[in-house]
């Protein structure tokens, strides 16, 4: 039996999709050892290469292509739930030339998109995701980048949403935002990259059926998180993309990496998207 380091983070929509996985974590061919940690941790480690199969941003993806391939199942891309630039009431767009933005991790493709969007990279200012709208509200930066529970919660802050960064990819592009993915060693062959797809897909079906043991782990590792938020997070970032990334989302992420090519933030890669 092949025993594989499986990385995700403990937000909803990864604890769904792997919770599974973690409750019935072998069988005959393969078993998973899995690491919890917040989604820049992650993307550490996959430029280190020390799992065997992570959840990592489609930025960090496109530094590790040589040695990472995507999977088919378990990313989070879709419609509606892109990243979110918030600021103070009565602050302007115009204003982003010289400000500080509180920002999740360098490899983010929140950060990546944002810099897309303005034609040159801004004063990032990087902070952990819980700290960012607090450091806004008390006027410690000037905007925030905000991902997934903040599109919920930024009101409870007196923040606004000054610019939706997954509205204007849609409308630039056509596309599903692509904001992660599952990465997974391209020398683990294709063999075992189809296995694993199979052993995601089916832990996210077991979720999908309403299992109890799911929804407990879901909740243990969201314990600050109201229940009503709990299941925003997971309707807005599982969907079809996450059972399969398909032609449209596989698009998605090849157009996201080409114009990060574009404008230099990431070298070429001749080799293929997928691992399968």
């Amino acid at each position: 039996m092949k025993k594989l380091k499986l990385g995700y983070s403990t937000c909803p929509n990864d604890t769904y999709i792997f919770g599974g996985l973690s409750a019935y974590n072998e069988d005959e061919f393969l078993s998973f050892d899995p690491v919890l940690a917040d989604v820049e941790t992650l993307n550490g480690w996959a430029l280190e290469g020390r799992l065997d199969v992570t959840k990592l941003s489609f930025f960090a993806f496109g530094r590790v292509r040589d040695q990472y391939a995507l999977l088919h199942s378990g990313g989070a891309l879709g419609r509606g739930c892109g990243p979110i630039l918030v600021a103070r009431s009565g602050t302007d767009l115009k204003d982003l030339k010289d400000a500080v933005i509180a920002a999740p991790g360098n490899l983010t493709t929140a950060r990546l998109l944002l810099t897309l969007y303005l034609g040159y990279e801004p004063r990032f200012r990087q902070m952990v995701f819980s700290e960012i709208m607090p450091a806004v509200k008390v006027g410690e930066a000037d905007f925030g980048l905000v991902i997934h529970e903040g599109r919920f919660t930024l009101d409870a802050y007196g923040l606004e949403g000054i610019l939706d960064l997954g509205q204007w990819w849609e409308e630039e592009t056509g596309l599903p935002i692509p904001l992660g993915g599952i990465g997974i060693r391209r020398d683990l062959g294709e063999s075992t990259a189809r296995m694993v797809d199979h052993r995601i897909r089916q832990s996210l079906l077991l979720a999908e059926s309403g299992s109890s043991v799911v929804m407990d782990y879901v909740r243990s590792h969201a314990q600050e998180m109201a229940r009503p938020v709990i299941q925003q997070h997971i309707d807005l970032y599982v969907n079809r993309f996450s059972r399969n990334l398909g032609h449209e989302g596989q698009d998605a992420v090849t157009v996201l990496l080409d114009r990060a090519e574009a404008v230099g933030l990431l070298g070429p890669c001749v080799l293929p998207l997928m691992a399968c």
